[in-house]
């Protein structure tokens, strides 16, 4: 049987729409490293892909602004404009026209987009927004 590891409710993410999450995962020599992905949707069809752009590594969304088109149709590379084919990541416009974005495989089991047989260093940081950022302790008392 396969193993499954939740990243999101399918509600998490709308219809044409992506998000972006930063998971952790083990390289070849042991060593964690960042892994970021996107999820990404159309209809009730969930893909995912590396966040990484072939031209130069780069994440899709490392600067700000949108890295969906508005009807949903294709994501943007938003350092080189590069566009890719939200089914098959296959880049059709841009500096890498001709390679596509890794895709990942992800199911949906009992409502969460899952990743499917990938082994993860850790969970932690699925939610932060700014993948630098640390998450903040609040500690409270009476």
């Amino acid at each position: 049987m396969s193993e499954l590891f939740a990243v999101c409710a399918t509600y998490e993410v709308d219809d044409g729409d992506a998000r972006g999450f930063v998971l952790a995962r083990l390289d070849e020599t042991g060593a964690r490293q960042r892994w970021p992905i996107l999820i990404t949707r159309k209809a009730n069809t969930f893909y995912g892909f590396e966040n990484a752009c072939p031209h130069q590594g780069a994440r899709l969304d490392g600067f700000p602004g949108e890295f969906m088109d508005e009807e949903g149709n294709f994501l943007t590379c938003s350092r080189h404009h590069a566009k890719f084919d939200l089914d098959t990541g296959q880049c059709f416009i841009g500096p890498c026209q001709g390679q596509a974005l890794k895709s990942i495989k992800v199911v949906i089991d009992d409502g969460d987009v899952c990743l499917v047989d990938v082994e993860l260093a850790e969970e932690d940081g699925l939610d932060i927004e700014d993948p630098n950022e640390v998450p903040e302790v609040l500690i409270t008392g009476d």
